[in-house]
């Protein structure tokens, strides 16, 4: 494959709402892509899941068996060949996040690579290009210094649920989940020395190993429904593709004090129609976009000026497979 092998098929927030991503989460990508490599129709894929984003890049010669294999209309996004890698290399560096050149993104890719390295479904050009995105992305971050003084999406949270509180000092946070975004969440509130947290997850396991490095409290997941009647702030983060919350038992527990629920989640955690419930302020994820409004001019203006990173990455990685092709006797 010398980049005529590579495709991307995804959907992302730039292209979908929320509910359409949602559908297309339950549907069930990771599924599909087994499938299409049992039956030899793809050589390898890395899925890239986020709560901003689903793609999956893929290797393969059948690239039209695989179209006719899954609905290609429910892609937003579809690239090949060198458009697939410039794409994937804009989003390393964090040219399609909300915020642009962002760090997590960085560190997300990364993240979905190993795991498919680790489970065998990469092959050895797929490898080739994603260590040379991971690569750019670093270099990018350290040159352009765009990262500098960045709001993530954690920050955003903080500063959305901040513009609501005159203070947090008094406040209960109730936590539910342990991924990425729940992480994030728990240290940049740590960081902010906010306390008074409670974190669940169906894995209690995984909760404790979290209180011996935060000051947090811990509650079985069974009880979560008792704690948002003891919090103020209910953020929601997990990976289920079921509702954690549901409007019938929650509506008797918000009592008659201001209460804001943050569903970070995709599919979300929290009965939208809970948002209707007195003293209840339910957001998601696209509310958060309409929160940052700050240095997006200057980060567009860094992208552009070190753009040429990308286009010389690219090259590199063309000299690399033609140099490999030709040391392994290849065409």
């Amino acid at each position: 494959m010398l980049l005529d092998n590579f495709y991307l098929l995804g959907i992302t927030y730039e292209e979908l709402d929320l509910i359409e991503r949602e559908r297309f989460i339950k549907d069930g990508p990771r599924k599909k892509m087994e499938a299409l490599l049992n039956l030899g129709l793809i050589k390898g894929y890395v899925l890239l899941e986020t709560c901003l984003r689903v793609e999956i890049y893929l290797e393969t010669e059948n690239i039209i068996e695989v179209r006719e294999k899954i609905n290609i209309h429910k892609f937003s996004v579809i690239k090949s060949n060198k458009n697939a890698v410039e794409y994937l290399f804009q989003v390393v560096c964090g040219y399609h996040s909300i915020i642009k050149g962002e760090d997590q993104i960085l560190a997300q890719v990364k993240n979905s690579y190993l795991k498919s390295l680790e489970e065998k479904k990469t092959t050895k050009d797929l490898n080739v290009i994603f260590n040379k995105a991971i690569e750019l992305g670093k270099k990018f971050r350290h040159l352009s210094e765009i990262s500098k003084n960045a709001m993530s999406l954690e920050a955003i949270a903080l500063k959305f649920i901040k513009n609501h509180f005159d203070t947090l000092d008094d406040k209960r946070i109730f936590i539910v989940g342990t991924g990425d975004m729940a992480l994030a969440v728990l240290n940049i509130f740590t960081r902010n020395n906010i306390k008074n947290i409670v974190m669940t997850n169906r894995s209690r396991k995984r909760v404790l190993e979290l209180q011996k490095k935060y000051d947090i409290d811990v509650i079985d997941f069974a009880d979560r429904y008792e704690e948002i009647g003891r919090s103020q702030i209910i953020i929601s983060a997990t990976a289920a593709h079921h509702l954690i919350f549901k409007k019938e038992k929650m509506e008797d527990l918000m009592g008659f004090e201001e209460k804001i629920l943050l569903d970070l989640a995709v599919p979300r955690d929290i009965d939208e129609k809970i948002d209707g419930v007195e003293n209840t302020n339910l957001y998601n994820l696209d509310h958060l976009w309409n929160v940052y409004h700050g240095n997006e001019k200057n980060r567009s203006e860094l992208i552009s000026k070190y753009n040429y990173l990308l286009e010389d990455q690219i090259k590199r990685l063309k000299k690399h497979l033609e140099y490999s092709r030709r040391t392994k006797g290849g065409k």
